[in-house]
C-alpha cells in the first residue's frame, strides 16, 4: 500500500519540518525493510509518495503528520509499473559520499524572507505525459553504526596534515574509499595518513553556520555526519512504450539533470548509471550516505513557492476528529458519514440527546447536502422513530418514498401538493387547545408576513382579528375570506366569538368603519390571501372537509410525513406560504405536548431543505425550546445571504451542531469564525475549497461542542431504493390520508 502525501497549494512548511519528521523516524531505529520517498504519477498528477511496511506505518507516518498538520496522507494502490508500458530506468549515486549535497538552508534568503525550493525542477522533470511517466526513487533505511563509525573515521583521515599537502590524493581518496576498483588503493593511502601528524588547528571541531555559508569542505563533511545518517539507494525510471524509447531516454536524463539543483561541484555531486530497460533497485550496488538534513531537502512536501504542472495539492485541509464521538452500535445514534482524516475511517454520529439541541447544515448545490439529509432520514426511519420532511424541490421526497422498509409502511404519510387525483387535508388553522387560539393565529399571520413585504398596523390587525375568530370556530382560510367580504356570514360568526376583545373589533370597530374605508382595507387582506386560495390544489388541501392531518398524533405515534412541495409544480409562492404553514403548525404541535411528562414524549425530528423560505420572526423561540417538548430541526440551505441576520443569530445561538459543504468565499469568512474554537482553526480558503460530498463539523458531543473536524458523507443508499415500494407507499396513503378529486372545492 502506498501513501500518497498532498500538501494544500499554499504550503509554508518546507523541508526543515521534514528534516524533524526523518530525525524521529531515524530515532524509531526501523531497519527491518527499506522506506521508499518518490516522486511519481498517480491518478495524473505528480505526487509525493512513501512506501513502508504495515508494521512500521504508523512509526513512519506519525512524525511526518506532526509536522505537516495540512498535508492529507492517503493510502492508495499506485502502480509501480502500468500495464502495458515498458520501463527504462537507472540508478543514481553519490561520489564522494564522504560530502553532503547542498542543504535546504542555502536554499533561503533570510534578508528577503523566501525559500527557492529545490524541488521545483524535479517536478517539472518527472510530471506525467501522455502514456509516459516518471518516477524517481530514494530507498532508505537508518546507517548501520558500523557504517556510520566508518564513514566518520575517513573523514578524520581526510584532515591529517597528509591530505592537507596532496589534495589530489585527498579527492581521490574520498571517490574511492567507500566503493570503486581502487578502494583498495585508497585504504592504503588512508593507512598513510594515520600515520601523518594530526593539524594542531582542525578544521572538524569549528561549527558551520545554519546556513552552511562560507562552509570548507570538511567542515561540510563534518555537518553531514554529526546528523542522522541513512544508507540510500535512489533510482530513475521511465514507463512509456516500447516505440518511445528515446523519449523515454531523454526523459531520464532529464530527470538526472534536475538532480544537478541540489549539489555543488566541490562537494557531492549525483551521478546517472547505465539506462537499463528493467526496474528494480538492484541491492548488490553498495548505498550512500545521506543526512536527515540532505534527504529533507530531496524529498519534502512542496512549498508555495514550487510551481509544477499538474502536480497534486490537498484540496482542502482535513482536521482530527474527537475521539469521543459515539460508536454507531449505540442506540438512537444517526450517522452523518466518515471521518477524514488520514487513517481515520470512523462514522461519525449523533446522539438523540445531542440532536435534540438541532443541526443546521450549509452549502452550495450539489455539494452533499441532499445526501446527508437523505441517509439521515433513511435512518431515521429503519429505527422507527418520528420523521417529517419538507421537501421545496420534489427529488428528496419522491427517493425517501423509495427507501421506506417494509415494517413502516403503514407509519409513512406521502403529502404530494400537486396530486390533482388524491388531496391530503391540512387546516393550518385547526387547534386541538382552546388555549392556544392566538398562538396559531400569529403562526398565520407571521406566514403571510413572511411572504408579503407591504404590511401597516391596520391590515395586520385586521387580518388577526379575522384569523383568531376563524381558528376559534373551527374555520378554516376561506372562512377568513367570508368573514371578510360576506356580510351575511360576518353577522353569522361574530356574536359566537368567545373572546371579548376581538368580538368587541368585529362588533364596534370594524362595523363603523364606511363602506369605502372598510372596501379597502379588506381588499388588501383579500389581496393576499385570494391568490393561494385561486390556486385548485391549495383550497383543497387547506379547506377540506372530513380527515385532515393531525399533527399532533403524528408526533405522538412516531409518524413519516413526508412532504413534498415542488415549487416547479404548484409555484414558488404558494409552496413557500403552505410550507411556512406546515412547519409553524409542527412547531406549535410540539408546544402542545406540554400537556404530558416529558418522559413520555416521544422523539421527533423534522428536516426542512431550503428552511429559509418557511421561517418565521418565532424561529429563534422555536430553536430555544423545541428540545424540552422533543423536537429536533435539521435545517439546510445554501449559502448565508437567504437568511436575515436575525435568522442567523437564531442559528448561531441556539443551533448545537453545525455542518458546512463547499461555500462561497463571503460565506467562508462567516463560518470560519463559527466552526473554529480559535481563529485560524478553519480558514476562509478551507470552507471555499472543500471538494464535492466533503464537509467541516462542529458536532455537540454529550452536551459539548466539539472541535471542527472534517468528514466525508456517505454514499446513497441506492440498494435500498425500490421505486415499487414508492408506489405502495402512495396507494396506501392515499386510502388512509386523503380523499379524491371530489374534494375539490
Amino acid at each position: 500500500m502506498d501513501i500518497l502525501i498532498a500538501a494544500p497549494a499554499n504550503n509554508e512548511r518546507g523541508p526543515r519540518y521534514m528534516e524533524k519528521a526523518l530525525a524521529a523516524i531515524h530515532q524509531a531505529h526501523l531497519r527491518q525493510s527499506p522506506i521508499t520517498l518518490a516522486y511519481g504519477a498517480a491518478d495524473g498528477q505528480v505526487a509525493l509518495i512513501l512506501q513502508c511496511s504495515a508494521a512500521e506505518r504508523e512509526a513512519i507516518l506519525g512524525p511526518i503528520a506532526a509536522s505537516y498538520p495540512h498535508c492529507s496522507l492517503a493510502a492508495v494502490e499506485v502502480p509501480v509499473a502500468p500495464t502495458g508500458l515498458a520501463t527504462w530506468s537507472a540508478e543514481v549515486r553519490l561520489s564522494p559520499e564522504l560530502y553532503p549535497i547542498l542543504r535546504h538552508a542555502q536554499f533561503e534568503d533570510l534578508l528577503n524572507h523566501t525559500f527557492a525550493d529545490p524541488v521545483c525542477s524535479l517536478l517539472r522533470a518527472v510530471r506525467p505525459d501522455e502514456s509516459l511517466q516518471c518516477r524517481v526513487e530514494i530507498s532508505i533505511i537508518p546507517a548501520s553504526r558500523r557504517r556510520c563509525r566508518t564513514a566518520r573515521e575517513a573523514v578524520r583521515l581526510l584532515d591529517r596534515s597528509f591530505f592537507r599537502a596532496h589534495h589530489r590524493l585527498a579527492a581521490f581518496f574520498a571517490r574511492n574509499i567507500v566503493r570503486g576498483r581502487w578502494r583498495w588503493l585508497a585504504w592504503l593511502l588512508g593507512r598513510i595518513a594515520a600515520r601523518s601528524e594530526s593539524p594542531g588547528h582542525t578544521l572538524l571541531e569549528t561549527s558551520t553556520s545554519r546556513l552552511h555559508e562560507r562552509e570548507e569542505n570538511l567542515q561540510a563533511a563534518a555537518d553531514k555526519f554529526g546528523g542522522h545518517l541513512f544508507e540510500c539507494r535512489m533510482q530513475l525510471a521511465v514507463h512509456a512504450p516500447a516505440e518511445r524509447k528515446a523519449e523515454a531516454t531523454e526523459r531520464l536524463r532529464s530527470m538526472a539533470g534536475a538532480l544537478g539543483a541540489f549539489t555543488q561541484s566541490r562537494l557531492a555531486t549525483f551521478q546517472i548509471g547505465r539506462i537499463r530497460p528493467q526496474h528494480g533497485l538492484r541491492k548488490r550496488l553498495r548505498p550512500f550516505l545521506l543526512s536527515h538534513e540532505e534527504l529533507a531537502t530531496l524529498w519534502h512536501p512542496p512549498t508555495a513557492t514550487a510551481s509544477a504542472e499538474r502536480m497534486r495539492v490537498n484540496e482542502f485541509t482535513e482536521l482530527e476528529a474527537p475521539t469521543m464521538i459515539h460508536p454507531s452500535t449505540e442506540a438512537g445514534t444517526v450517522v452523518l458519514g466518515r471521518v477524514r482524516f488520514r487513517d481515520d475511517q470512523r462514522l461519525v454520529t449523533l446522539a438523540i440527546e445531542d440532536r435534540l439541541r438541532h443541526l443546521y447544515i450549509v452549502g452550495k448545490t450539489g455539494m452533499g447536502k441532499t445526501t446527508l439529509i437523505q441517509n439521515m432520514i433513511a435512518e431515521d426511519i429503519a429505527a422507527g422513530r418520528g420523521v417529517c420532511l419538507v421537501d421545496p424541490h420534489g427529488d428528496l421526497a419522491e427517493s425517501i418514498a423509495g427507501l421506506v422498509p417494509k415494517h413502516r409502511t403503514n407509519d409513512v404519510i406521502l403529502f404530494d401538493v400537486a396530486s390533482r387525483e388524491y388531496v391530503v387535508g391540512f387546516n393550518p388553522l385547526a387547534s386541538r387547545d382552546p388555549s392556544r387560539v392566538d398562538q396559531v393565529t400569529s403562526g398565520v399571520v407571521s406566514a403571510f408576513k413572511k411572504l408579503h413585504d407591504s404590511w401597516g398596523p391596520r391590515l395586520e390587525d385586521t387580518l388577526r382579528n379575522a384569523v383568531f375568530a376563524a381558528v376559534e370556530q373551527g374555520g378554516n382560510l376561506l372562512s377568513v375570506m367570508r368573514l371578510l367580504g360576506e356580510k351575511p356570514y360576518r353577522e353569522h360568526m361574530v356574536p359566537n366569538i368567545r373572546d371579548e376583545v376581538v368580538r368587541s373589533f368585529w362588533i364596534h370597530e370594524f362595523a363603523s368603519w364606511s363602506d369605502n374605508y372598510r372596501t379597502e382595507a379588506v381588499a388588501a387582506i383579500q389581496n393576499k390571501i385570494r391568490p393561494f386560495l385561486t390556486n385548485t390544489n391549495m383550497r383543497a388541501i387547506v379547506s377540506q372537509p372530513g380527515r385532515s392531518l393531525d399533527l399532533r398524533q403524528i408526533m405522538d405515534d412516531g409518524k413519516v410525513l413526508i412532504v413534498n412541495l415542488s415549487k416547479g409544480r404548484i409555484g414558488e409562492d404558494n409552496a413557500t406560504l403552505l410550507g411556512a404553514f406546515l412547519v409553524t403548525s409542527i412547531q406549535q404541535a410540539a408546544m402542545t405536548r406540554a400537556d404530558i411528562p416529558e418522559g413520555e414524549r416521544r422523539d421527533f425530528f423534522l428536516y426542512v431543505d431550503e428552511f429559509q423560505n418557511f421561517t418565521t420572526g418565532s424561529f429563534a423561540s422555536v430553536l430555544s425550546e423545541a428540545r424540552k417538548f422533543r423536537l429536533s430541526l435539521i435545517v439546510a440551505h445554501q449559502y448565508l445571504a437567504q437568511i436575515n441576520d436575525e435568522t442567523a443569530d437564531a442559528v448561531w445561538g441556539n443551533v448545537g451542531s453545525i455542518v458546512a459543504f463547499q461555500v462561497g468565499s463571503e460565506d467562508a469568512e462567516v463560518l470560519a469564525q463559527q466552526l473554529g474554537k480559535y481563529p485560524g482553526q478553519i480558514t476562509p480558503d478551507n470552507l471555499s475549497g472543500l471538494p464535492k460530498y466533503a464537509a467541516y463539523a462542529r458536532l455537540l458531543i454529550d452536551g459539548m461542542p466539539s472541535n471542527p473536524f472534517s468528514l466525508q458523507t456517505l454514499p446513497p443508499r441506492r440498494e435500498a431504493f425500490a421505486p415499487e415500494r414508492a408506489e405502495i407507499i402512495r396507494r396506501i396513503g392515499r386510502r388512509r390520508f386523503a380523499q379524491g378529486n371530489e374534494a375539490q372545492v
